[in-house]
């Protein structure tokens, strides 16, 4: 697409979304927001020779929503535009066909659904169509698009929630039918479609929230089982935000197990935890597989909001030596939970945003020096729990020498000047381990500005 038609596209966004202002009567409700960000990457893949390791883009992402709201009954709908401007790489040295310098996304309805309330009197409520869903703190189900890079997250969904349980519990029920590609009703408006997974997902979850048992304290307990079907593409290329590339699909069933808590020990402490343990049959194999993810954190109580927590994350990693695939799963944790970074250095072993064969060691400072911004600062130290890929071909990034991943420093600021005005600037450095081949050894980096608009 041309400067001239993007920006364009541009000018209508910016119009629409100014108009959502209007005051409509009561519940009925709309807004929108705006969000600009500017991405420097730099060795993705951590080779400086590759012509395409250095990357330099501009994002715009433009919404417009409305909704009701009854005693009884919601509804809601949201309809996004995103497009992209890549200063680099070159088109010419893109690897795969299909590459676009100026790329205008499709109009698409990331959100349409109804929820329906206090059926039959009963504490249930039952939401059917495109949401958006994050258990917990999202490690496992957060990103049902991966592949669009924040561009949405949106899972086509059902899910019933019953909250009329004791000691405040409540227990919900979420079927999740996902679809590879854009394709599928609400498609976006223009007739497009766009690879979103890299294989259609079919999902039921059992999730308990307690909120009673103990006070300042959140218990959950869930079942997760998901069906994957793969979406064959020749050479598994799949398109996306105008940048194709080669992308494995998963075949077979996984099932999960998990308990997560979160606690104020005391006044200044508090600790969080969550670990699940998966099985089933993946891409041919038998899966048993374990992850953990906990976090400790002190409050010094200052003016200043001072925080300092300690983390430790564990996901099993495949064993080169059994027949069983011992990889842990993410499921729909495919976001950049810890890391910007890293949803770029997965590939070299997983799959885009896939955290899998991860010990982590998190050390993190946060503080709010000014009633409009935050600041934080984190230290990651990273190894792989195995010498082992997710492809074999991928196992030529590996220098089996070591299993020590890398030093990973991540900051962040994020100003909040008023409910219509925001953003962030965030910066990540690697410096990379023994566990890559020496042509995977340069340091890399990620650097993003972004400023949101909402009304």
């Amino acid at each position: 697409m041309s400067p001239g038609r993007i920006a364009a596209s541009l000018a209508v966004a910016l119009a629409t979304t100014s108009a959502a202002g209007v005051e409509l009567r009561s519940g009925l409700t709309w807004g929108a927001d705006l969000r600009l960000r500017q991405v420097v990457i730099g060795n993705v893949g951590l080779n400086d020779l590759s012509p395409i390791a250095d990357r330099n883009f501009q994002r715009l992402r433009a919404r417009l929503w409305g909704g009701y709201a009854g005693e009884t009954v919601e509804a809601s709908a949201r309809l996004m535009w995103e497009g992209r401007h890549y200063g680099q790489p070159d088109r010419a040295d893109w690897p795969a066909p299909g590459f676009e310098e100026w790329y205008s996304g499709d109009l698409l309805l990331d959100n349409l659904s109804l929820t329906l309330k206090d059926i039959g009197g009963a504490p249930l409520a039952l939401k059917l169509g495109r949401q958006d869903i994050i258990l917990g703190n999202g490690w496992l189900v957060l990103d049902g698009t991966p592949l669009d890079g924040s561009r949405t997250l949106y899972f086509d969904a059902a899910r019933a929630t019953w909250a009329g349980l004791p000691a405040d519990t409540s227990l919900e029920l979420i079927y999740i039918d996902q679809s590879a590609d854009t394709g599928r009703f609400p498609a976006p408006l223009g007739g497009g479609s766009e690879d979103q997974v890299e294989q259609d997902e079919r999902g039921a979850l059992l999730y308990l929230r307690n909120r009673g048992l103990r006070a300042d304290t959140d218990l959950d307990a869930y079942l997760i089982y998901k069906e994957n079907r793969p979406k064959l593409t020749p050479g598994n290329l799949r398109v996306n935000n105008g940048a194709p590339f080669p992308s494995p699909a998963d075949d077979g069933e996984v099932y999960a197990a998990g308990l997560r808590a979160e606690s104020r020990l005391a006044p200044n402490w508090a600790a969080r935890a969550e670990a699940a343990y998966e099985w089933g049959r993946r891409n041919g194999r038998d899966l048993s597989a374990l992850g953990l993810n906990a976090r400790v954190s002190w409050a010094r109580g200052d003016g200043l909001g001072n925080l300092v927590h300690l983390g430790y994350e564990y996901l099993s990693g495949d064993d080169p030596d059994t027949r069983n695939d011992e990889a842990f799963d993410p499921l729909w944790g495919r976001w950049p939970q810890w890391s910007e970074l890293m949803i770029y250095q997965w590939p070299l072993d997983s799959r885009v945003g896939e955290a899998t064969n991860l010990h982590r060691v998190n050390l993190g400072w946060g503080a709010k020096p000014h009633s409009t911004t935050e600041v934080s600062l984190d230290y990651h130290a990273l190894w792989a729990d195995q010498e082992s890929t997710r492809t074999p071909g991928q196992l030529a990034n590996l220098s089996r020498e070591g299993r020590f991943r890398g030093h990973l420093i991540t900051a962040w600021l994020k100003p909040k000047l008023n409910r219509q005005v925001s953003g962030h600037l965030v910066a990540e450095y690697l410096v990379p381990g023994d566990f890559y081949a020496d042509n995977r050894q340069d340091d890399s980096y990620f650097v993003r500005a972004e400023l949101n608009l909402a009304w």
